[in-house]
């Protein structure tokens, strides 16, 4: 009778040391995301400036996009912790989402980072991009015809 109670405590302890793990990396990954936002908030106003200013302007207004596509990916990442954070559950989509966003990034931005980019380059980013995007697509239908379905 006496292991059983000290097994309960065991468990009890390890389970508390458990949750406040969890509840310290949610702290970190929210910190994280906040600093991440304030940081290519940053980076996009200093890429409007510097396609107003210096640089030729429609390279710098694609980077100023390229920077708001990933703030952008910001904003679904930190609406994503907060409905993790008070309804338990995390939606799919949302990483495919993320995903799409980064790789359109990518196919924007590519002539600029690389001006003689191969035609392999162009497709094989576009393909992805293609992919994911009916990937979300098709998980964003199952999800309607579950809700139909109840």
């Amino acid at each position: 009778m006496d292991t059983e109670k000290h097994r309960k405590t065991h468990i009890e302890w390890t389970l508390e040391i458990l949750n406040w793990t969890g509840h310290f990396a949610r702290l970190i990954v929210s910190l994280a995301l906040v600093l991440a936002t304030i940081l290519i908030a940053i980076a996009f106003f200093h890429d409007v400036y510097l396609a107003v200013m210096k640089n030729p302007f429609i390279t710098g207004f694609i980077h100023a996009i390229g920077a708001l596509l990933l703030l952008w990916t910001m904003v679904e990442l930190i609406n994503m912790e907060k409905r993790l954070l008070h309804e338990g559950s995390v939606d799919i989509s949302v990483f495919i989402e993320v995903a799409l966003v980064v790789m359109v990034r990518e196919v924007i931005l590519l002539p600029v980072r690389e001006p003689h980019a191969s035609w392999i380059d162009v497709a094989m980013w576009t393909g992805a991009a293609t992919l994911l995007g009916l990937t979300f697509f098709l998980v964003r239908q199952g999800q309607r015809w579950k809700q139909t379905r109840k």
